[in-house]
């Protein structure tokens, strides 16, 4: 069995940058919420200016939850205000309280944390995972034998960028890329991230990937995710909002982000997607999948696949009109 400690970006970002550069230590903020609530507290540290998020689900690994909890976490650098942020979040936190937006009060934490205890604790939680049959994701620094013939692996840096194949958000797209690719298809990954999706699309036999990320600091660590694995040459990288970079089609659009993201998607599928293409859409928790699921029927969509894991649901779309 491997060992999983879930972790994801808020929208895909890079949370902690070249933290190899100098010596420093970090704040860390974490805060303690139910499982419905994690979406909420992702997107207002994230508002804030925290550049990402880890989510942590595994109390063997994280002393702090307990069964029904997540706890989401931040790491502040020096250089910025820290008590400012505490300040700010602490407000933002009070005024969804009083909107009853939160499941359970939030419990606040936090404590510094050295470089180097950061990067050694990161690694030694972060281990090979199977992600599939198929997919096994393995950090870079770790000499890993296939266990078949058939098995695919992934090299992935996660102390430079986050979508690391452990989140359940990114083992379902992974999941439905595996049910869906025959090979030869032209595929878009919207808010690439780590490029983990894109590099599962071209082990899948893709004929070409376009990839693009709105957090131009992130591409360099999402290109060095794509040398490790021999695919830089294959995936066009791009820096952009959602589709706007992008002005072909493709057989198949994956994204896998908040319903915050994937909503204003909806509306640019149509016109990338080539005749009977599909859409790979994740990163919904399943107390939004109605609201989702609506807006999907109102751009001409029909859900042909649907996949869970725990709190989390992947859709998979095809146009209403193609669907006889």
């Amino acid at each position: 069995m491997f060992k999983k400690l879930r972790i994801k970006a808020s929208t895909k970002r890079s949370a902690i940058q070249d933290i190899k550069g100098s010596a420093m230590n970090w704040l860390q903020v974490k805060l303690i919420v139910a499982v419905a609530d994690v979406e909420i507290i992702a997107n207002v540290l994230e508002e804030l200016g925290s550049g990402g998020v880890q989510i942590s689900d595994d109390p063997q690994f994280d002393s702090d939850i307990s069964a029904g909890q997540e706890a989401v976490i931040a790491f502040l650098p020096e250089e910025i205000d820290q008590q400012d942020f505490l300040s700010q979040l602490q407000q933002r936190i009070q005024l969804l309280l009083t909107e009853n937006l939160f499941e359970t009060t939030p419990r606040l934490l936090t404590k510094t944390v050295s470089e180097s205890n950061w990067t050694n604790t990161w690694q030694d939680h972060y281990q090979p995972v199977r992600v599939t049959r198929y997919v096994t994701v393995v950090p870079e620094w770790i000499d890993y034998s296939t266990q078949r013939e058939d098995e695919i692996l992934v090299k992935l840096n996660p102390g430079k960028s986050f979508g690391t194949g452990m989140h359940p958000t990114t083992q379902l797209a992974i999941s439905c890329l595996e049910l869906t690719m025959r090979g030869n298809e032209r595929v878009f990954d919207v808010g690439t991230g780590s490029g983990i999706l894109s590099i599962v699309a071209d082990k899948f036999g893709a004929q070409s990937i376009i990839a693009t990320e709105l957090d131009e600091a992130a591409l360099g660590f999402t290109q060095e995710n794509f040398e490790l694995n021999q695919v830089e040459q294959k995936i066009k990288l791009l820096a952009g909002s959602l589709l706007s970079p992008i002005d072909t089609q493709a057989d198949l659009i994956v994204a896998n982000m908040l319903p915050e993201a994937l909503i204003p998607l909806l509306p640019q599928l149509d016109q990338h997607l080539l005749p009977n293409g599909q859409v790979i859409l994740t990163g919904i928790i399943k107390a939004q999948a109605t609201k989702i699921k609506a807006e999907i029927q109102a751009q001409g969509f029909l859900i042909d696949l649907t996949l869970h894991s725990e709190q989390w649901v992947c859709y998979r779309l095809k146009r209403q009109s193609e669907s006889v």
